[in-house]
Formats: C-alpha cells, structure tokens, sequence
C-alpha cells in the first residue's frame, strides 16, 4: 500500500486539538506531526481530521417481534462508513439452545459482506449456572464482552441476578466486560410496549444500583448500555462512589428526542427501548457528557421500515422497538454537540473513540490518532451544513427520527486501515472488506 500524507487538517483527540500532518503507511498511522510531503499527499486545510468513530451498539439483522432489523450486515456497514462510523460491535445471536461458541462462528460467517471493522460480544440468553464454560471458549474465540438483561423474562432473555452474580465473576476472571441491558422486569409492563408508561426510569435506576452492587462484589467490569434519565445517571454515579467498576453509554435518541414525540400521529414509529424521556433527562444526560462522566455515546442502531411499524400502532406490546442511527452518529453528535456547544471536540474524541476502545479491548489499535494505530481516520467539514432526510441516507429504512433536522458539519472523507471509504464525499466502501476483531 502506497504512502498517504494528509496536510494542514485540524487534529483531534481527547487530549488535543491543533494542527498536525499524518502520514499513512501499509494502513497505519506512521507518523504525526509536521512533515515533509511524500507519496499521495491529500490536503485536509479547513476541515477536522478525527478518529474513525466506533458505534459500540449496534443490532444488524437482527430478529425482533416476528420481523428483522431492516439493516443487514452489507447495508447497515456501508451506512456506517458513510457516516464516518469505521468500527461497529454488534452480538451474537442468543439462543438457550446454541452454544455460544457456535452463535460467534456463525455471526462471523453471517458478516462477511461487513464494509468496515467489527467486533462482536455474546448475547447472553437462556443461560444456566452449567454453562460457564462456554465464556472461556468465547473468549478464545475474541470475544470477551457479554451482554445480558435484567427485563424481558417472557421471552426468555432474562438473567437473574444469582447467575448473573457467577458470570461476572467469570468475566472478571477472563479479563472481559459484562454490559447489561438495565431495566428492572419487575417495573415494567410489557403489555405498555416500549414506552414511558410502561417502562418508567426508576425501572432503569433499581437495575443500575442493583448492577453496582454486583460490580463491586465481583470486580468485573461492566458497561451500562443506553442510560435514557437522570435516576438512571444517579445510579451510576452512586455506584462509582462505592468503588463499583461500572461505566455508562448513551444514545443520540436520547439526546435529541423527548417523549413528547409519542403524541404525534406517527409516534409509534419513534418506538425504543428504553424509552424517550423528558427534557430534564436530556439535559441531564447532555450535562453529564460535558464533564466526560460516561464512556461512550452508541447508537443501539435496530432500524425497522413503517411497513413493520405501522400496523402495531394500536398494540404496543407488538411493535418492535428500535430506531436508526448508525449514519448519524458522527454528524448529530458533532452538530448538537460540539457547534451546539454542550461539548468540546476533545470529549467527541472520547466517547466516539477512546471510551468505547478501551470498554471493549480495541485500544490501541482502535479508537486513537497515534503512532501504530489502524489509520482509521474521518475528515469532518465543519462549516457544511445539510438536512436529514430519510431517502437520501443509506440506511436501509424509510423513517428517520430526524426527518427535517438541520445539522452543521459534514463528513467528507472517511479511511479504514488506510483505505478510502469515502473521498470528497462520495462512498467508496467495498462490502467484504471489514475484519473481524478480536479482543486480544
């Protein structure tokens, strides 16, 4: 692979922002700082040049409620590479009657089409104190993070706290990361569907204590997926205090919608679980971003068409619940943050880069601007501005939650390992060229 010198461009990392050339070579960050040109030189003057974002959260073809996510593996990573998104983690496919070894191999095999880097955690579900075992042979596999939930009971999925008690204490032994899906199934009505009546936030903030305690019990760490409220941050903070190794994740859902969407007629579409919450819990989340107090901001990308939404409007406990995101994970994280000044651009390095990569065993090689890195780079214009609309996004559905939304920034150069997924705007990614990752 030929050299590549990108010049003049603005760097960013959770530590700093300045000026700042970077050479590329056989797909790695080579060398930064001031340097002399040589091989293909790109000129990034004017524009930000950031750190492939990681979505740590994603759900590609994925069955719910009778139907599947709308985004497969070959959609759903060609959206993420147009968004400058060049790492997904998404989850096997947990099944009471597959081992978990078997769910990884044929995950992998289902994402060879991927168009960007992935990793993967095991979704744990119908599990039993008798299949510790099976962790091990994960991790041998590269999967070290296991996600589980404390809702859900009527399908299956949940764990109870005593099994959950002795996995983490497995994980913690194999150097991995629980993450837990932190409802309380004893606070929510699963008849209300996927909604603030029937899934309030002191359902999230029982689970959150309840998963502090045992985090610091266990030792193991342990990553709350999509905290929506302010009892939710609450919990988590209270278990920090305590000296619990927990760590917290939100959405942009969460940061730009409230619940006051589920009084539109098309409400239903905006169907999530959690569910949306209130202004106060935006702006506490919004708060908490600003004294970088979380690990990562995800999208928990599960995407559906109308045609799968719509004729569940008047059964909520059959609608399936999710919203896309993926494509707008960069530019709705920059725009409403960054040049809407709730965050600075070295927090977006964070949470979009080195918070995720360290969670989740991808760092160093992911996540940073650094010497020996992948070059997993995104070049971001930070005085374009455009509108979201659902038909011109690549996302394979015909809903955005942000029909209409004005966003300032653009992404307008996107490499993976050195390669160009998108150049002066215009996407190049090739489905089958993501890796798989493991957790060393």
């Amino acid at each position: 692979m030929a050299e590549l010198l990108l010049t003049g461009g603005t760097v960013v990392t959770p530590r700093r922002v300045g000026p700042g050339d970077i050479l590329v070579r056989e797909g790695k960050i080579a060398r930064i700082g001031k340097l002399r040109a040589r091989g293909e030189v790109v000129s990034a003057r004017g524009l930000l040049v950031l750190p492939g974002a990681i979505d740590a959260h994603v759900h590609l073809d994925l069955p719910v409620a009778g139907t599947r996510s709308a985004d497969d593996w070959r959609s759903g990573t060609l959206a993420a590479a147009a968004g400058g998104v060049t790492t997904v983690i998404d989850f096997t496919l947990g099944s009471p009657e597959v081992p978990l070894p078997q769910q990884i191999e044929r995950r992998i095999a289902q994402a060879r089409e991927a168009a960007v880097d992935y990793a993967l955690r095991g979704e744990i579900v119908g599990w039993s104190a008798d299949r510790m075992g099976e962790l091990a042979q994960a991790a041998e596999l590269g999967v070290r993070s296991f996600k589980f939930y404390l809702a859900y009971a009527a399908s299956g999925r949940r764990t109870d706290l005593g099994t959950l008690r002795r996995a983490m204490e497995a994980i913690r032994n194999l150097g991995g990361t629980a993450m837990v899906h932190a409802e309380s199934e004893e606070l929510v009505d699963p008849r209300g569907g996927p909604f603030p009546e029937a899934r309030p936030s002191v359902s999230e903030e029982v689970a959150i204590a309840e998963l502090g305690i045992l985090a610091r019990e266990t030792g193991c760490p342990t990553y709350i997926a999509h905290i929506s409220s302010r009892q939710g941050l609450a919990a988590l903070r209270a278990a920090q205090r305590a000296g619990a190794p927990v760590v917290g994740e939100t959405c942009p859902h969460y940061l730009l919608l409230d619940e006051g969407v589920y009084r539109r007629p098309d409400g239903h579409r905006f169907s999530v679980t959690p569910p949306l919450r209130t202004g106060a819990d935006q702006e506490a989340l919004w708060n908490t971003l600003a004294r970088r107090a979380l690990q990562a901001v995800a999208t928990d990308h599960c995407p559906f068409r109308n045609d799968q939404k719509d004729p569940f409007r008047d059964d909520p406990s059959r609608i399936p619940s999710g919203l896309p995101g993926v494509e707008l994970l960069l530019p709705l994280f920059y725009s409403e943050g960054v040049a809407g000044e709730r965050i600075g651009l070295r927090d977006l390095a964070w949470y979009l880069g080195e918070g995720p990569a360290r969670a989740f065993g991808l760092w160093p090689r992911k996540g940073g601007i650094r010497v020996g890195a992948d070059a997993d780079l995104v070049l971001l214009d930070p005085g374009a501005s455009w509108t979201v609309h659902a038909q011109d996004l690549h996302m394979r559905t015909d809903f955005s939650p942000y029909e209409g939304l004005r966003v300032q920034g653009r992404v307008v150069g996107v490499l993976s390992r050195g390669e160009w997924l998108v150049r002066d705007g215009e996407l190049l990614a090739r489905p089958g060229r993501g890796r798989f990752l493991p957790w060393p």
